[in-house]
């Protein structure tokens, strides 16, 4: 009889806090956010009516996140008045973000910027929020589109 109530005394001790640890509803804060290096144009030197996939690169991916938002610029800069195209997008999945524009039929020095918003987390950031922010180290890059000859 000892023996039964010691067994069922070390069951009772191993398996509670087994049974209550694994029914939590807290929620876990295990999210991490990306951070970005660069932004990177292909093609690496687009001429007028081209086409170009600009993909935000990562420095490091994060962990359990689903969503991030962007917003980017493209402007020109001179003598005449300034020439801007804008865009406003959202990635989903873990993946680097990329957006198309089409480089304008005038020529001159333009410049693209990326500005990151709102990450959205699968599980929560260690602040506690379901929101977070990245980081982008380089945010612009510049390209020079000759007039054609």
């Amino acid at each position: 009889m000892k023996r039964n109530i010691l067994l069922l005394a070390t069951f009772l001790m191993v398996a509670c806090p087994m049974f209550f640890s694994n029914c939590s509803n807290d929620p876990v804060m295990d999210a991490v956010p990306p951070s970005f290096k660069e932004v990177v144009l292909n093609p690496s030197k687009p001429q007028m009516g081209d086409t170009v996939t600009a993909t935000i690169k990562f420095l490091s991916q994060g962990k359990s996140w689903y969503k991030i938002a962007y917003k980017w610029t493209l402007s020109r800069y001179g003598q005449e008045a300034q020439y801007t195209i804008k865009g406003e997008q959202s990635s989903l999945e873990m993946v680097e973000p990329t957006f198309t524009f089409v480089v304008p039929d005038t020529a001159g020095m333009y410049t693209l910027r990326v500005n990151l918003g709102t990450v959205q987390a699968a599980s929560l950031f260690p602040n506690g929020s379901p929101n977070g922010s990245a980081t982008l180290e380089n945010n612009s890059v510049t390209f020079t589109v000759k007039a054609k000859e």
